[in-house]
């Protein structure tokens, strides 16, 4: 419920024309990362690439898959050792090895920046050293979860972790 209500007074607290420009603005970032991204090698637009984005793109990153053995999760774990935040992997379905990127409204160009800079240094380490990616995250207090069984058994506090270990 708390998510609502600050969903609500954020929309109050933009106004109608700030609702406006901050579409605009999410608008343009995801376009000016799709750009970017694009040109990086390792990362295709699965879709017609001369029809903008809205609020989000969508890359594959199959051919580095193909080339160097890197998954999207590989990506975006090695994301996190530089301290950025994922981005959604695997989905939508429709795509194989799928990154969609989400650029919001309050990014500035230098944290868009900050990303596509890194998500070229990742294509670069997937075609010079893909056991360095494959391997990641290296910097974080937990290293690769075993995903199916955090599905399967979801530890959602301490006492429950204290219970499993």
């Amino acid at each position: 419920f708390g998510v609502l209500v600050r969903a609500y007074v954020y929309l109050l607290s933009l106004g109608a024309q700030g609702l406006r420009e901050a579409a605009e603005v999410s608008v343009l970032n995801a376009n000016y990362v799709t750009r970017k991204l694009e040109r990086i090698k390792g990362y295709k637009l699965p879709f017609d690439p001369s029809k903008p984005r809205k609020h989000e793109c969508v890359f594959s990153a199959e051919p580095m898959k193909r080339d160097t053995g890197v998954t999207a999760l590989d990506v975006a774990k090695r994301l996190l050792d530089h301290g950025l935040h994922s981005p959604t992997n695997y989905f939508p379905l429709i795509v194989r090895e799928a990154l969609m990127v989400e650029p919001t409204e309050t990014e500035p160009r230098e944290e868009l920046d900050t990303f596509v800079g890194v998500m070229e240094k990742i294509s670069r380490e997937a075609y010079t050293d893909p056991d360095k990616v494959k391997n990641s995250p290296h910097s974080t207090a937990v290293r690769r979860l075993d995903q199916v069984r955090a599905a399967k058994k979801p530890v959602l506090s301490y006492r429950m972790l204290k219970k499993f270990s």
